[in-house]
């Protein structure tokens, strides 16, 4: 009787230990199919995605009207371009290899229309009306480390409506500037260190600082 006792509680210690084993691979098995903000990875390879910002190719410019979350990672070279609707770019970010700080991270992109902020509308005149953002999702920081380009591209009708509306462009070089607002504040900033391509109607900011959103504009005429 004393065997069978004996035999008894060894197989239960046995199948509580197999029991064990199989919750903590089913456990590791969940982990593994979750990107790094916790949402399901995508099969497509394309990283992680929301419904209101579904999962896109970083290679793979957007739409204006459109936005998506685009997965980068620190072994690669990524251009994310935003165009119009007649397939004319808009915005496009320049990122190097190496440019974000974690292996992977995930960013929403979008164009959103904004105005000059009021406390700044005494300076400056908004170029166009669209402003493009991009955010780190889950963020924690700023996202980036060595700095991306940002390249935002304009019309010479965008400029005739400035002019229009008091900017100084009778002479576009040195009267461009971009408005710069980091993801965690309410404020937005002159960034004045740009060039200009007016032969291609594009300005380049090379000191990009974080994520955020940037917007063109033009100073007022004194």
């Amino acid at each position: 009787m004393i065997e069978v006792d004996e035999y008894i509680r060894r197989k239960s210690a046995w199948w509580m230990v197999l029991s064990l084993i199989l919750v903590g691979m089913l456990l590791l098995g969940c982990s593994a199919q979750k990107g790094p903000t916790g949402e399901p990875t995508s099969p497509t390879g394309q990283g992680t995605g929301s419904t209101d910002y579904p999962a896109r190719d970083p290679g793979k410019p957007l739409v204006w009207n459109e936005r998506g979350t685009v997965t980068v990672t620190n072994d690669a070279a990524y251009t994310i371009q935003v165009q119009g609707q007649d397939g004319n770019p808009l915005f496009s970010l320049e990122m190097r290899k190496g440019t974000v700080i974690e292996p992977r991270v995930d960013f929403t992109v979008e164009t959103i229309e904004v105005d000059v902020p009021e406390d700044l509308s005494a300076q400056y005149v908004a170029v166009g009306q669209l402003a493009l953002q991009v955010h780190v999702v889950g963020e924690t920081g700023y996202g980036f480390s060595l700095r991306p380009a940002l390249k935002i591209h304009f019309t010479d009708q965008e400029i005739q409506a400035a002019k229009q509306n008091g900017a100084s462009l009778d002479v576009v070089k040195g009267n461009l500037v971009v408005l710069y607002k980091e993801q965690r504040s309410p404020k937005w900033v002159p960034q004045t260190s740009v060039s200009l391509d007016e032969a291609a109607k594009a300005l380049t900011v090379s000191n990009v600082a974080g994520a955020g959103a940037w917007k063109l504009v033009a100073r007022k005429a004194q």
